[in-house]
């Protein structure tokens, strides 16, 4: 393995992507606790800490930026193709914010002294 293939975190500090064409994405993930389990010249790969089997993966190759969304509360993911890291991007953060919406857990019970 060449010495730029990966990345190794710093100390206290989150992991960073390797291409830094996903920076924006790793603020992100990072500011809501997600791990990052992949991350390579080609694609970075974050997974819900709570829910192992929910990740977001983003793949660079050479014609096209391929990502792959979990579909919230659901064992489906969704894949699409992008041309550029600007729109990859873009979509990934809004599905994110999607996701977490869909996921947030509810309190139960009374919200309110007049429920």
């Amino acid at each position: 393995m060449d010495s730029g293939s990966r990345s190794s975190p710093g100390r206290g500090q989150p992991p960073g992507p390797v291409n830094k064409g996903f920076l924006q994405l790793a603020e992100a993930f990072n500011s809501k606790g997600w791990k990052l389990v992949e991350n390579y010249d080609a694609g970075v790969t974050y997974v819900n800490p709570v829910k192992m089997c929910d990740e977001f993966k983003i793949i660079a190759s050479p014609g096209a930026i391929e990502v792959v969304i979990p579909m919230p509360n659901s064992n489906v993911a969704y894949c699409t193709k992008f041309k550029n890291y600007f729109d990859a991007s873009e979509y990934v953060m809004a599905r994110f914010d999607d996701y977490l919406a869909a996921t947030e857990v509810l309190p139960s019970g009374p919200q309110y002294e007049s429920d």
